[in-house]
């Protein structure tokens, strides 16, 4: 899509200028690039968990939205999985296990 709407720009296509301008909140200078674009419209997040997920994992992760021109971030969602898992065993009584952990699929 920002490939197309760069080549629409570049073309002089007044709609997609405008909406371009309307989107990444672009003034005078426009985008020359997709990544340019991208990089003001996409917004990427790896939400991993620090045991669970591989630096190989978040790399790739970071790869692509560099691919792309997208902002990105990696967090860890280690609190919000426990909480959950707290309010699933205080509530239904049972002890969500990852398979590794002798659970089941």
């Amino acid at each position: 899509m920002c490939r197309l709407a760069i080549d629409a720009v570049k073309a002089g296509n007044k709609q997609v200028i405008e909406d371009v301008k309307r989107l990444a909140k672009y003034k005078d200078k426009l985008p020359q690039t997709p990544q340019e674009f991208c990089n003001q419209i996409f917004h990427t997040v790896y939400m991993g968990m620090s045991k669970q997920s591989s630096k190989d994992t978040r790399q790739r992760a970071k790869d692509l939205a560099d691919a792309i021109g997208a902002f990105h971030n990696d967090l860890d969602i280690d609190e919000v999985y426990q909480a959950q898992k707290n309010l699933v065993q205080n509530t239904l009584g049972f002890d969500m296990k990852f398979k590794v952990e002798g659970g089941s699929v």
